[in-house]
């Protein structure tokens, strides 16, 4: 018996617990892989289908450190995809469609509140819609903003090179749904002179944050609110802007 296979064995003999523990690990792991084989192939599927319905998921070219379950997020609208990857795969995928686990539709956590800040005085600056808009159920739709500065001072308007539409209830002026995922676009703040007008980039998701509306808000006549964030340190919030989501 060579000298590694003898300590070992007196490893296993001192400590089998840790021994066993490690034997366990090293299954689950090689377990963990060849799921992953599997799913990795489903992903990268997915990637290149023409709408693309995973909002965040493992890179599927990382084999590293792999082990289920695997955290899955796909766009509001696809439940069809949710429930796929469900019956093929149970609980070594977690699913999240839009703002909702699948298929118990809760929020993965407590929906914080919108902070509370002031409304948009108008005698200051007044914002519109570039245009009519409409988005599909589920889906995410950009579109603009176009903001008139009254004041006789410049106005400097904070944005990750676009502001963030909140979907709401008209009649209650309750936050319903909204864009959910992760933004990664790097700081911009609009200037907006003494007199003028800017147009801003405006993102518009519906994904329902109501686990009784279902995943996605449904058509029909809904508001937005933008929360806009100036560079001295003020936030104002818009009034509702009314847009329709469609089929």
């Amino acid at each position: 018996m060579d000298h590694q296979r003898r300590r070992d064995l007196a490893r296993s003999q001192q400590h089998p617990s840790r021994v066993l523990t490690a034997r366990y690990v090293r299954i689950r792991y090689r377990q963990g892989m060849a799921m992953w084989d599997d799913r990795k192939v489903v992903l990268f599927r997915l990637r290149e289908e023409s709408l693309n319905p995973l909002a965040s998921y493992p890179d599927p070219r990382v084999d590293r450190d792999r082990v289920p379950p695997f955290g899955i997020d796909l766009a509001a609208w696809a439940t069809d995809v949710a429930a796929d990857l469900n019956g093929r795969f149970g609980a070594d995928v977690e699913l999240v469609v839009g703002a909702l686990q699948y298929p118990s539709r809760a929020l993965p956590r407590p929906l914080r509140d919108p902070p509370v800040v002031p409304d948009l005085d108008p005698a200051e600056m007044s914002v519109v819609l570039v245009g009519p808009l409409s988005v599909r159920s589920g889906h995410t739709e950009t579109h603009g903003i176009r903001l008139h500065n009254a004041t006789a001072q410049e106005v400097g308007i904070v944005t990750n090179r676009q502001v963030t539409a909140s979907v709401v209830d008209p009649d209650t002026n309750r936050q319903i749904g909204g864009f959910a995922g992760p933004q990664r676009l790097p700081r911009h703040v609009f200037v907006v002179a003494p007199g003028g007008t800017e147009r801003i980039p405006l993102i518009v998701g519906t994904a329902s944050f109501v686990p009784d509306l279902g995943y996605a808000v449904p058509p029909g006549e809904w508001a937005l609110r933008i929360t806009l964030n100036l560079d001295d340190g003020r936030a104002f919030r818009t009034p509702s802007l009314p847009f329709t989501i469609t089929e």
